[in-house]
C-alpha cells in the first residue's frame, strides 16, 4: 500500500475542508487565509475549473499537503491559483527533507500526467517566519524552470523602534511631505471594520480615470470576503477632522507579511497628503503589530509584466526595495 493518497477538491467534505483549511491557516506552514478554501470559495463556481488536491496519508488519513489551483481556459494547462497572488504547494516547514521531496513528487505527479504546461505561482520567500527554499529547490530539480511573475514593493521594518526609524525609511521629498501632513493635523487615522461602499465607488473612479482599470473585487465581494475573514481584512482611513475622506487603505493581515491590498485617495485633498499620512501611520501600526515586512504588491502590469516606473519609484519613495514573486513553469513532453 501507498503512503499517501490524492484527495481531489470535488471529493472533499465538510469535514475535508476544514482539515484543508487548518493546514494552511497553520502557523507552521506556507499557507495564507488567501490559499484556503474559505477564501477562495468567494469565486462563483463558473469562473475557475478547479482542480485543486490534498495529499492525503493512508494511515492516519491527515492532510499533510495541499495545492490549489484550476484549469487553463483551454483545458490544457494548470495554474496554482489563478484567483489569487500565489498559491504554491503548501506544506509545514516541520517536515524533512525526504517527506517534503516526497509530498511534491505526490502532487506532481498528478497535474504532469493530466495537463501540458504546470504554472506554480510559490509563495514568496518574505511570507514565511523562516524559509521555505527547500520548495522552490525540488521544483528546480524536477525541471521547473523559475520566472519572475512580478516585481513588488516591499519593506523591512523589522529594524522599525520609533518615529525617527520610520522617517529614516523615507527619502528627502516623502519625509516632508509627511512631516508637512502631520503638522498641519488636518486629518485623523482610524482602522475598524467598515468598508464605505462611496470610498469604494470613489476608488473605482479613479483607476478608470488614471489607468482604465477597475478593483479586482467588486464592492459585495470584498463584503463577502471582510465576513469571511473579519481579522485578517482591514479598512484604514485617514479623514478630516469634520468627517471627510481623505485617504482608504485595505490592508491584507498575512502570517508576517502587512499588505496593501487596495490604496486610495481623494483628489480634492491631494495637497494636504492624507495618503502620505496614512501610509505613515500603516507603516507604524504594522511594527507596533509585531510584522517585520511592509507590502505595497506589485508595480508590474499585464501578462508582459512591465514595470509601471511611476507607481514602482512612488512606493519606493518610502523605502525598502523590490521582490520578485515567482513563478515556476513547466512545459510536459509528450
Amino acid at each position: 500500500m501507498s503512503d499517501f493518497f490524492i484527495s481531489c477538491r470535488k471529493d472533499w467534505d465538510a469535514g475535508r475542508i476544514k482539515e484543508v483549511d487548518e493546514l494552511i491557516l497553520k502557523s507552521s506552514s506556507n499557507g495564507e487565509f488567501i490559499n484556503s478554501v474559505r477564501f477562495l470559495d468567494y469565486h462563483p463556481v463558473e469562473r475557475f475549473k478547479d482542480d485543486s488536491i490534498a495529499v492525503v496519508d493512508n494511515g492516519s488519513k491527515r492532510v499533510l499537503a495541499v495545492m490549489m489551483g484550476a484549469k487553463t481556459e483551454d483545458g490544457r494547462g494548470f495554474v496554482s491559483h489563478p484567483g489569487t497572488t500565489f498559491a504554491g504547494p503548501i506544506l509545514d516547514r516541520k517536515y524533512s527533507a525526504g517527506k517534503v521531496e516526497s509530498l511534491l513528487e505526490w502532487m506532481l505527479n498528478y497535474y504532469e500526467a493530466k495537463y501540458e504546461e504546470i504554472r506554480i505561482k510559490v509563495c514568496p520567500s518574505y511570507y514565511s517566519f523562516q524559509p521555505m527554499g527547500i520548495v522552490d529547490f525540488f521544483l528546480w530539480k524536477r525541471g521547473y524552470q523559475c520566472e519572475a511573475g512580478a516585481l513588488a514593493n516591499v519593506i523591512n521594518i523589522s529594524g522599525i523602534r520609533d518615529e525617527d526609524d520610520i522617517f529614516g525609511l523615507f527619502n528627502t521629498k516623502r519625509r516632508n511631505e509627511v512631516r508637512k501632513a502631520l503638522k498641519e493635523d488636518l486629518f485623523f487615522f482610524s482602522c475598524g471594520d467598515e468598508i464605505r461602499e462611496s470610498v469604494w465607488e470613489n476608488m473605482n473612479k479613479n483607476l478608470e480615470q488614471r489607468f482604465s482599470a477597475k478593483t479586482t473585487h467588486s464592492y459585495h465581494e470584498i463584503l463577502d470576503l471582510k465576513n469571511r475573514f473579519p481579522d485578517e481584512i482591514c479598512p484604514c482611513y485617514a479623514d478630516t477632522r469634520e468627517g471627510g475622506y481623505g485617504a482608504f487603505g485595505l490592508i491584507f493581515r498575512f502570517k508576517n507579511v502587512f499588505h496593501t491590498q487596495y490604496l486610495d485617495l481623494n483628489y480634492d485633498y491631494a495637497p494636504h497628503y492624507p495618503n502620505l499620512l496614512l501610509i505613515y501611520h500603516l507603516i507604524r501600526t504594522a511594527r507596533e503589530c509585531n510584522y517585520d515586512f511592509f507590502s505595497f504588491g506589485a508595480s508590474t502590469d499585464g501578462p508582459e509584466r512591465n514595470i509601471n516606473f511611476g507607481l514602482y519609484n512612488y512606493k519606493a519613495g518610502y523605502g525598502g526595495g523590490g521582490m520578485i514573486l515567482p513563478v515556476f513553469t513547466k512545459k510536459m513532453k509528450r
